[in-house]
């Protein structure tokens, strides 16, 4: 009897444990298919998403993206890169955080075909392009690492936020204190020298 029920747990344990391990090796989440109807910002787009036979509109927030605010060029560049990438096309959508449906905004990756093998993470290609920078908070563990991968490549190559402004010349005056001192002097002179007259004041 003992040897019987040994096997049955035995069984068992091992029915759960290939079940939690098929789960882990094949068990990948499918990316949730919506359809992006406007980028309101570089981080943020409204979507509409089929839920339980129901059309139904969310916010979505692009995990581990920092919008450059301080910057109106940047800023306008992501937007327009975002449009580009996903305003009005069906995309796949992933949590980043959790499988949260009920929170909004929703904060997850959106990734788009191209025609390749893999799909592309727009996320991680606004980073790589220097039009947004990377913000651990949202990115969620998963990704952190190829994100983090993707804003050193667009330090590195200077793109977009990271872009080297080149170093203006010094003049030869500025080169030079002595020669600012002499320049300043001169012109003391030059201005202490100009006729003053009340009549040209007034006129």
């Amino acid at each position: 009897m003992r040897r019987w029920r040994k096997n049955i747990v035995f069984w068992v344990s091992l029915c759960v444990l290939l079940g939690f391990l098929s789960a882990f090796a094949f068990g990948k989440e499918e990316l949730l298919e919506i359809r992006v109807t406007r980028c309101v910002r570089p981080n943020l787009v409204t979507a509409e998403v089929e839920r339980e036979g129901k059309l139904e509109k969310v916010r979505i927030k692009l995990a581990g993206l920092r919008v450059p605010f301080e910057n109106p060029k940047i800023y306008r560049q992501a937007l327009l890169r975002l449009q580009e990438l996903v305003e009005g096309k069906r995309v796949g959508f992933d949590f980043a955080l959790g499988f949260s449906p009920e929170k909004h905004p929703w904060v997850g990756y959106l990734y788009v075909n191209q025609d390749l093998e893999e799909p592309c993470i727009v996320n991680a290609v606004l980073i790589c392009e220097g039009l947004a920078t990377l913000d651990e908070k949202t990115a969620g563990r998963n990704l952190l690492g190829y994100l983090l991968s993707m804003q050193e490549k667009a330090q590195e190559e200077g793109l977009g936020i990271w872009e080297k402004t080149p170093k203006r010349k010094k003049e030869a005056e500025e080169e030079c204190p002595s020669c600012v001192i002499r320049s300043l002097v001169r012109l003391d002179r030059e201005t202490s020298r100009a006729p003053h007259s009340g009549q040209e004041d007034q006129e």
